[in-house]
């Protein structure tokens, strides 16, 4: 958590109301160069993820990764395909591909695993359609997950809005772990990800509530009761210490763009992840009440071993004026003291 990424959360955040879809698809909320998705897969015997990057019309990128194990003779198999297609075409083209990290011949396997879900994944999302931001339960035969399963496409889940994949006794086979999306060409976050297991342990930290004044955090029309604990560091920014962060913003939704499409971008936005920061979607919780959308999201990043859960609080006014809270706090913080925190965000209002 740092004052710079705070400061820089309107920057670009409707960019994309004006992406791309996958070949002959019509996405209500088109995928941006950079957006990757990754999925717990069970049809496998060993633990396995895989994930799918989206860099542009023309190129895509696939990566199967499991850990050590002794089903894999003790080592890790991290592989990737990179892809170009032909965006003109209707499906999913190949017209090119490079291979990283299959070395074994055993490898052709996964390789042609991960060929075979990009073409079905494309052709079976191009059936559905999706023009809302409700999700779509599709029951389908799928050869490669075990015959009759279910299939649930969610338009907040990147490229094929594949959310997961059940049997027919409801077993899951295939599901999201995290969505997110590269900040520049240096962003390992697509080739470093190894998979989230839970809720991922924050680090044990101090924090000590003590007796303070009340004060309020106000940036234009909105407002927040905090305490003298908290320091104002910017005009929209205030820190408790190490320990937490909260940030104000206004934005102005496009022009040509009406507020629930708008809305719905920046909520898929907000949950994902960051550079080498990982969402943890199973964890995310969304929350609607007249004109406020809450978003709770759990982010872990795997180096530095921090945990932290990231509120967000999107309020559109009549004249098209987004507002927005942002409330980080580390999660084993967050953990024992509830109700301070949240006392803050039912303390937020954002004018008329």
């Amino acid at each position: 958590m740092t004052k710079k990424s705070a400061a820089g959360i309107s920057v670009l955040l409707f960019a994309c109301l004006s992406a791309f879809s996958l070949p002959g698809t019509q996405a209500y909320i088109p995928d941006t160069s950079g957006e990757y998705v990754f999925y717990r897969d069970k049809s496998f015997r060993t633990e396995s993820v895989v994930g799918f990057l989206f860099y542009n019309e023309g190129a895509y990128a696939a990566r199967y990764y499991a850990p050590p194990s002794k089903k894999n003779g003790g080592t890790e198999k991290d592989i990737s395909v990179y892809v170009s297609v032909n965006p003109a075409a209707g499906t999913m083209e190949l017209t090119g591909e490079k291979i990283q990290g299959a070395v074994l011949p055993e490898d052709a396997d996964i390789v042609n695993y991960l060929h075979d879900l990009l073409y079905e994944f494309a052709s079976r999302r191009k059936k559905i359609v999706l023009n809302s931001p409700e999700k779509v339960s599709s029951t389908q035969d799928f050869a490669q997950f075990g015959g009759s399963v279910t299939v649930l496409f969610n338009p907040f889940v990147p490229i094929f809005n594949i959310e997961s994949i059940e049997s027919a006794d409801g077993e899951s086979i295939f599901t999201i772990e995290t969505s997110g999306m590269l900040t520049s060409s240096s962003d390992a976050s697509f080739s470093a990800f190894k998979g989230i297991d839970g809720l991922p342990k924050d680090k044990k930290r101090t924090f000590k509530k003590k007796a303070a004044s009340e004060m309020t955090a106000e940036f234009g029309a909105q407002k927040a009761t905090l305490d003298s604990q908290w320091k104002q560091a910017m005009e929209n920014l205030w820190l408790l210490g190490d320990s937490a962060i909260l940030s104000m913003t206004t934005m102005a939704i496009p022009e040509n763009t009406d507020a629930q499409t708008a809305k719905d971008s920046l909520v898929r936005r907000f949950s994902q992840s960051a550079t080498l920061s990982y969402a943890v979607w199973q964890q995310r919780k969304i929350t609607e009440e007249k004109n406020q959308t809450s978003i709770m999201n759990v982010f872990y990043q795997p180096e530095s071993e921090n945990t932290t859960r990231d509120f967000k609080i999107i309020t559109i006014s009549q004249d098209g004026t987004v507002s927005l809270l942002t409330l980080t706090v580390f999660d084993s913080i967050y953990q024992k003291n509830r109700a301070y925190f949240s006392a803050i965000l039912k303390s937020y209002s954002a004018g008329k």
